[in-house]
């Protein structure tokens, strides 16, 4: 028997080969109205404590508060988050790969197995948080706070960093290797156990 995360359908455009938004027969790009899908997908996650298997992929969402909501194996990846609220949540294999993240709050966040590959996040805050295992590779980072946040065998690698803080992180085996940083603090984190290049 082969288990499968998803249970995604296509798209019912014929020509696309995105999946269908939850609730939906289209994805968001031939949608009638993306931004109703938006506010009837928020409005389920703000109903529910544990939110599984949402594809809302490619949608945007501006002043949401999913605070201390349960998240496992959702899809938003290509959708853009201004002034969200993810205080306190917790997200399972979920992605939000080439994402959008503006003024937006992941403090004291639980994320496990996620990607925000390809992401751009500025003004966003992951202070107090546990970052275990996630994808960052070539995201572009600004004025971002990680302080306080355990990155155990997270990934970096080809990533952006501008004026971001990793202010006392567990930074063990986190991979920095080709970011390119500027203004960026490590101050009181083990930078030691953190992998900046790669030896040949």
């Amino acid at each position: 028997m082969i288990l499968r995360m998803y249970s995604f359908s296509p798209c019912a455009d014929t020509l696309c080969e995105r999946p269908a938004l939850s609730g939906c027969s289209f994805c968001a790009e031939h949608a009638s109205d993306p931004s109703a899908e938006a506010f009837r997908i928020a409005q389920h996650i703000a109903e529910a404590e544990t939110v599984k298997d949402i594809n809302a992929a490619g949608l945007n969402f501006e002043g949401i508060n999913f605070t201390g909501k349960h998240f496992y194996g959702c899809s938003f990846t290509g959708s853009v988050f201004s002034l969200a609220l993810f205080t306190g949540s917790v997200f399972r294999m979920c992605f939000f790969d080439f994402c959008t993240f503006l003024d937006c709050d992941f403090s004291k966040t639980d994320m496990t197995y996620c990607s925000l590959a390809g992401s751009t996040l500025r003004d966003t805050c992951f202070e107090a948080s546990e970052l275990l295992h996630v994808n960052f590779c070539g995201t572009t980072i600004s004025e971002c706070t990680f302080n306080d946040s355990d990155l155990y065998n997270s990934r970096f690698i080809g990533a952006r960093l501008e004026s971001t803080d990793f202010i006392d992180c567990n930074i063990k085996k986190t991979f920095f290797v080709k970011t390119r940083q500027e203004r960026v603090s490590f101050k009181s984190s083990n930078t030691a156990e953190a992998v900046f290049d790669m030896e040949l």
